[in-house]
């Protein structure tokens, strides 16, 4: 049998257009190369340790610095952590400028979380792999009732490449024994290997660095009193300005009296920044290098015209734990990093929490330590579209792993105890074997519908979260298809979808956006159109022993034998005698929600088999 279809298949033609959305990939928490170093604590008599945090294979660690000489190597067991503890002499000191930059490789991902400790002073943050690192940063560093020198480092993570360092000077910098004060503008060398550290009495947020390589930037202060807390060291590693992001989600970390303080500031002139919260909205513009901070009175939603860099300073207070502890320094992950899977690790002799922050209720789902969330001790808040779920995990050091099947989240890892305290982020995807994902976007029209699969990575660019891309209809929505790839449906038939008809086709059209949550603004804009040719030939074959034959063309046409007219009482066993001179009734459908589509039988034979060489009787000739 041959039908000539008449918009019962078609003929595809693919068009969309791809808006390019500037940035770089999001963040990676696993590598195999890194540079650190430890800014200088209130006692010279500090414990200065990394620990290494494994996956699926044993890693051989090796950790060296150029001056003074040291180098060390150490196997670290697959799924499991290890500490390295380094002598007090590598932490920087003063205006300093050495060779103390650390680096760290393996022979297979890890991730570094780097610790501080003084008796009642310390902190620890996230080590970025070297994949991570930029050329422009903004520092971030903060007022107290005192702070006994706030204070930033520069290190140069190549092992053979002098770089270029121009600094803008926000406060007074002091470098070589000049002093540089707000607006001015100095530059230097670093050699390989080399890191130097910045010292001043007053805040130097808004300082900018722009440098010939990648290098690393830490930040911090060390020593900061706060209100009634102690002085304590606080320290964090910053994100170069092409990993800022445009929409942050914040929660209080804790439940105490002495209320937290969030830091924005902005890389551009005129960034238009919106902030959401139960005690009102605020609307501010931020110029290049400005910043402005906020108290964290509950939920906020932080969304800004353009990228944004958020850093969250705990000003340290008192819980039904612990009668006092001190600040700490963490920076906040966007939605646009958020990952569905995380190893952590916790610190002993502390009373332990995590923070998860996700754009959807799904803290029942989350898979802690092989247990559901729900067999923890857990509290949770929900603002806008995101939820926050507190989980406590108790006094002892330990290493975790967090998941859920198909929804991403940020997590905070965090430690209180009488006098001290710690806190590092995790935001963006495990590095798979130093190598990225490098398949192609894709884009086919179905039977019923369009559909495209892209990269998570063009999220991060685009600054927006999984949940904020959706169609013309902002209730058609992407789904996340595994940690590197997002899929969006446009059935044609709904979700805002439009039809068209021209000379020979129709066509299906509708619009993909990435939209700021209840704003107007659109970060991504996709057009998908599908074409479909209004006459094609689709030939198939029957034979009586075939209950229900399918051609899978364009659309699905599928053929059924019947005994009546009724069209009730199909025919379901094979092979089917016929009588001569007897009637068979025959079904066609095309399966499409398009309702618009009918089936026209063009031509219709009976042969004795399939590619029969044997004289075929015709049915139905032209119609």
């Amino acid at each position: 049998m041959g039908t000539q279809g008449h918009r019962n298949s078609w003929h595809l033609l693919l068009y969309y257009t791809l808006l390019s959305c500037n940035g770089s990939p999001g963040l990676t928490i696993s590598g195999r190369k890194f540079v650190t170093v430890f800014l200088e604590n209130h006692s010279n008599s500090a414990v200065l340790s990394l620990t290494v945090i494994t996956y699926e294979k044993a890693a051989n660690v090796n950790v060296s610095i150029r001056n003074p000489p040291f180098h060390r190597s150490q196997t670290v067991s697959a799924s499991s952590s290890a500490v390295i503890n380094l002598d007090p002499s590598l932490m920087m000191k003063g205006n300093e400028i050495s060779e103390k930059a650390i680096t760290i490789t393996s022979d297979q991902d890890i991730s570094i979380v780097v610790l501080n400790v003084r008796y009642n002073t310390q902190d620890a943050f996230l080590s970025l792999p070297l994949v991570n690192l930029g050329t422009t940063y903004y520092i971030v560093t903060h007022n107290g009732v005192k702070s006994n020198y706030r204070q930033f480092a520069v290190a140069n993570p190549s092992a053979s490449q002098m770089v270029h360092v121009t600094v803008t000077v926000a406060g007074a910098v002091e470098y070589n024994g000049t002093e540089y004060a707000d607006g001015q503008v100095f530059t230097f060398t670093m050699k390989p290997g080399q890191v130097i550290q910045f010292q001043s009495e007053v805040d130097m947020t808004g300082t900018k660095l722009l440098s010939s390589q990648p290098v690393a930037v830490f930040s911090g202060s060390r020593c900061i009193i706060i209100s009634s807390s102690d002085c304590d060291h606080i320290a964090e590693q910053l994100h170069p300005v092409d990993k800022w992001s445009y929409s942050f989600a914040i929660f209080p970390l804790l439940d105490k009296e002495s209320l937290d303080i969030i830091t924005i500031v902005s890389a551009d002139n005129d960034t238009a920044v919106n902030i959401y919260s139960n005690e009102g909205n605020i609307n501010f513009i931020l110029q290049e290098g400005s910043h402005v901070n906020l108290t964290v009175m509950g939920g906020m939603i932080v969304n800004s015209a353009k990228a944004v860099m958020v850093v969250y300073l705990s000003t340290g207070g008192s819980t039904s734990l612990v009668p006092t502890f001190d600040p700490f320094l963490v920076n906040i992950i966007p939605p646009a990093y958020f990952s569905a899977h995380y190893v952590f690790v916790t610190m002993a002799n502390f009373y332990n929490y995590i923070l998860i922050v996700s754009s959807t209720p799904t803290s029942n789902q989350i898979i802690l330590d092989g247990k559901p969330l729900s067999t923890f001790p857990t509290e949770n808040t929900t603002f806008w579209d995101f939820t926050a779920t507190r989980v406590y995990l108790g006094k002892t050091a330990g290493r975790y792993v967090i998941f859920h099947a198909d929804s991403l989240f940020g997590i905070y890892v965090y430690g209180i105890a009488r006098g001290e305290s710690y806190a590092y982020s995790m935001g963006g995807k495990r590095n798979s074997s130093g190598v990225e994902n490098r398949k192609s976007a894709t884009f086919i029209c179905l039977a019923q519908a369009a559909e495209y699969t892209f990269p998570t990575s063009m999220l991060a660019s685009a600054g927006v979260a999984v949940n904020d891309v959706h169609l013309i209809d902002p209730t058609c929505r992407a789904q996340q298809q595994d940690e590197n790839w997002i899929v969006i449906t446009a059935p044609f038939d709904s979700c805002g979808t439009t039809i068209s008809n021209e000379t020979g086709k129709i066509i299906y059209v509708n619009t993909i956006y990435g939209s700021i949550p209840r704003t107007p603004i659109h970060r991504l804009e996709i057009e998908i159109k599908c074409e479909m040719s209004l006459n094609e030939s689709v030939t198939m074959g029957f034979m009586l022993q075939t209950n229900h034959l399918i051609r899978f063309g364009h659309y699905n046409v599928s053929f059924r034998f019947f005994r009546s007219v009724n069209f009730d009482d199909p025919i379901m066993h094979f092979p089917y005698q016929a009588e001569l001179n007897s009637t068979l009734f025959i079904q066609m459908e095309a399966e499409t929600a398009d309702t618009g589509v009918q089936i026209f039988t063009d031509t219709c034979v009976s042969a004795p088999h399939l590619n029969s060489n044997r004289a075929a009787y015709t049915i139905l000739q032209n119609g």
